[in-house]
């Protein structure tokens, strides 16, 4: 092979690092054929982590809009918005996993998303009431996606010809994503959200394009990487659920049917990283493409679940407060309920959730273990149950039993099915 070969450059003998000491500018080839090949340990950076940090304020300031508005409208808007938000943390973290090379123009790039995602965080709020505010929304997103879209286009001068058409439906389904999102601002709404949603779907579709132009789509990205990856965000919204304890327990002067509310909230998130992280495996994403896109899109459902749960524990923490100091000024029986929008942001989060794990977990090669399907199935079932009965329970009955069910699903599963972390090495 000669010299000047692009395919050398992804041949797996050197990486960019490697070949380029200089961090100035570096070819974005792709990095992840020399890992596969040879087992290697590819980790999340420090830029990556700093990146994770601004999806924290975009999962809170979405979380303080469903707190503010606890019923159905909040929680359609709450899924709707979550979704481009969660989109642009993945398709980031795909890119990475398969172009990062920690130059001076890539460091740039995500710098520059970050700052869009903390514009996103800050107008998502105020999305159709504030015309500024939805402009600021839309404006922030299509910048991103026109970043990413850059991103790809640069290492289209790098990769080889078999990876031309990848890396072109990548950019291609960005750049008509974001003139999609740009051209709403001409459209009023409702019916602006619809072309959001068109938008949504083009840049949903143009991956799965970009795969099936490959003959073996793994090289393009490391998997334990991707895992990890998914795992630290994972993290990142079950932080908005223990930060909902603490700050719902901190406005209601410690009055023990609050803080008792808080401690099977954090009881029941507890359970959530339990279950997720012993029992949600990342084996199907080597099966295939198409096994490795519900892997991935399955997520959507575990990481909206959780930060939903955590507006809900918040919710409750807060009405347990008012309801304990009605009963010690009037006698009534602090056993009231409270209302059915909060009780189904907190349950719902939680079935939400288990769903998205019972899809990931399904995918996964060997799950075949139908007992745990059934559980989590049936878990989901008492959670709706107790939703619609739940005005005879005060906030911290109705935490309590959400809190049971999910002990008792964590408890079951641990003592039938052996870790995902275990399988994979036994």
């Amino acid at each position: 092979m000669s010299e000047t070969s692009k395919p050398d450059e992804v041949s797996g003998n050197d990486t960019a690092e490697e070949r380029y000491p200089s961090r100035f500018v570096r070819p974005q080839v792709l990095r992840n054929l020399k890992s596969w090949q040879r087992d290697e340990e590819r980790t999340s950076t420090w830029l990556e982590l700093f990146f994770d940090l601004c999806f924290v304020v975009a999962v809170a300031a979405l979380a303080s809009g469903l707190h503010h508005d606890p019923d159905a409208g909040g929680m359609l808007r709450f899924l709707g918005l979550f979704v481009p938000v969660w989109w642009s943390w993945m398709i980031f973290t795909w890119y990475a996993t398969s172009f990062d090379n920690d130059d001076v123009p890539y460091r740039l790039t995500l710098l520059a998303a970050m700052l869009s995602i903390l514009g996103l965080a800050a107008s998502v709020g105020r999305v159709g009431v504030d015309p500024a505010a939805t402009v600021s929304f839309v404006l922030a997103y299509a910048f991103m996606r026109l970043l990413v879209a850059g991103l790809f286009l640069r290492a289209g001068r790098y990769v080889p010809a078999a990876f031309g058409r990848f890396v072109f439906f990548y950019a291609a389904g960005n750049v008509l994503g974001a003139t999609i999102w740009l051209s709403s601002l001409l459209v009023p709404a409702p019916l602006r959200y619809a072309v959001w949603a068109l938008g949504l779907c083009v840049e949903l579709l143009g991956p799965i394009l970009a795969v099936m132009t490959l003959d073996d789509p793994r090289i393009t990205f490391h998997p334990r990487h991707i895992a990890e990856r998914y795992g630290l965000f994972t993290l990142i919204v079950l932080g908005e659920s223990v930060l909902a304890v603490a700050s719902g327990t901190s406005g209601t002067h410690w009055a023990p049917p609050a803080v008792l509310t808080a401690v099977v909230g954090f009881v029941a998130a507890a359970c959530i990283w339990w279950q997720y992280f012993d029992h949600v495996g990342s084996s199907g994403i080597e099966l295939g493409p198409r096994p490795a896109f519900y892997w991935g899109y399955g997520h959507f459902a575990v990481y909206a679940g959780i930060a939903a749960f955590g507006v809900g524990i918040q919710l409750a923490v807060e009405a347990a407060a008012p309801q304990a100091a009605l009963a010690l000024s009037t006698g009534a029986p602090a056993s009231v309920g409270y209302e059915l929008g909060a009780r189904t942001i907190l349950a719902g989060g939680v079935a939400l959730f288990l769903l998205g794990i019972a899809f990931v977990d399904r995918v996964n090669e060997g799950t075949t273990n139908d007992r745990v399907l059934l559980a989590r199935l049936g878990a989901v079932a008492i959670l709706v149950g107790i939703t619609a009965l739940g005005s005879v329970f005060s906030p911290l009955a109705f935490t309590a039993a959400v809190s049971l069910v999910l002990l008792a699903l964590t408890t079951f599963e641990s003592l039938d099915e052996v870790p995902r972390e275990e399988q994979s090495t036994g």
